[in-house]
């Protein structure tokens, strides 16, 4: 028993020195890389999506022309041009759209009248309509020619109130209303020379009727019968 037991530890052991004897396969070297023929397998780079154009924002801001003064029935009043300076204020203030003001002198006229000068898109009057005995604002668009509704006069004060006319002027036109022909723009000046001129030509043509008249030679013939 103990002799089987010994060949058995003994027949162990060389099995366990044969393993150990074995030769252990070489790890791939940077030689034997460079020597294998076949090629690594090359990863797909990632395909680039399209590119993304910026979107350009446009920093040009719409301006309109709006002109403020009194209107016709306003007889000028301490509390009437109090409000066309605080119209004027608020006119300044609106930034969008962007606005160019200038202030309307005493008895300018009404609406549509200084519309004709073709220098506003816009112009707020603080006047009187009937059945309301305080002023309000009363808005015309010159350039479709059309009056805009009527404000109260706390409306005077309000920033965004060129901003909501304005959006009335857009309705109208999405509404198929068309803009007013553009004419021949006239300096107010040179409309004055002009009629000042032709008054000139008239008075210096009737003159002149009136002095060859006067030069005329005239002739008398008396016939005498028997």
């Amino acid at each position: 028993m103990i002799f089987r037991d010994a060949e058995g530890v003994t027949g162990a052991l060389a099995v366990e020195a044969q393993g150990a004897g074995d030769p252990v396969a070489d790890e791939p070297t940077p030689a034997s890389l460079a020597d294998d023929p076949t090629p690594a397998p090359v990863e797909d780079a990632p395909t680039p999506g399209p590119a993304r154009i910026p979107t350009q924002i446009s920093t040009d801001a719409e301006s309109v022309r709006v002109a403020v003064g009194l209107g016709p029935s306003a007889p000028g009043s301490r509390e009437e041009k109090a409000l066309v300076s605080a119209l004027e204020q608020a006119a300044r203030a609106s930034t969008e759209p962007r606005v160019e003001l200038r202030r309307l002198r005493a008895g300018a006229g009404a609406p549509r009248r200084i519309c004709r000068e073709r220098a506003d898109d816009l112009i707020i009057m603080v006047d009187y309509v009937a059945d309301r005995p305080e002023p309000v604002l009363v808005p015309h668009d010159c350039t479709l020619d059309r009056p805009l509704g009527i404000r109260g006069a706390a409306a005077a004060t309000e920033p965004g109130l060129v901003r909501a006319l304005w959006d009335e002027h857009e309705a109208l036109i999405r509404d198929g209303v068309q803009a007013r022909r553009a004419g021949l723009a006239m300096n107010p000046k040179v409309r004055t020379g002009l009629i000042a001129g032709s008054a000139i030509l008239v008075v210096g043509a009737a003159v002149g009727l009136i002095l060859a008249s006067t030069l005329r030679s005239e002739t008398v013939v008396i016939t005498v019968g028997p």
